[in-house]
């Protein structure tokens, strides 16, 4: 296998990685800093390796709001300094979502800060919401509507919803 054999230096060439996929190419092309180590990887193993390392694109920031009133706060723990009180239907700009936060800034304000996820909801089906972070709604989430929950399974946006909408 040659000198991508030992996982540091796999993990290396992974790091420097330019992909390159050519039409009707079966593999991709790992290029290190040395030509001399390029090696042909299964697309695959390529794609599972980039993705661990979280290269892709932040998402884009898009238009929301709050649907109850809520507290801005200046970092996801409620223990933070509250930058403001947001009212009911402010317009916020939804810049990514984890399990229980959201990140968002209030437009005209150039802070950005944390609200409590299920505070927040915006127009969009689940193609929107995932790459927000915006997943595994529950029915008591501001983003939760039957329309994103295809198997009415109580849960909008989740495993079984993302591969029923798959052609």
């Amino acid at each position: 296998m040659g000198p991508l054999r030992d996982r540091a230096t796999r993990r290396r060439a992974a790091l420097t990685a330019l992909i390159t996929v050519g039409c009707g190419v079966s593999a991709l092309t790992l290029h290190t800093q040395s030509p001399t180590t390029a090696a042909r990887v299964d697309p695959p193993r390529a794609i599972t390796t980039l993705a661990a390392l979280n290269l892709a694109a932040p998402p884009t920031p898009t238009a929301a709001w709050v649907t109850v009133q809520t507290t801005w706060y200046t970092r996801p723990d409620p223990r933070s300094p509250k930058l403001q009180l947001l009212p009911a239907r402010r317009a916020v700009t939804l810049h990514r979502c984890f399990e229980r936060w959201c990140e968002v800034s209030v437009p005209g304000n150039d802070l950005r800060g944390w609200v409590m996820r299920p505070t927040v909801d915006l127009k969009g089906d689940c193609a929107v919401l995932v790459p927000l972070g915006l997943k595994d709604l529950r029915r008591s989430e501001g983003t939760y509507s039957a329309a994103r929950d295809l198997n009415h399974n109580g849960r909008a946006c989740d495993r079984e919803d993302l591969l029923a909408t798959r052609p």
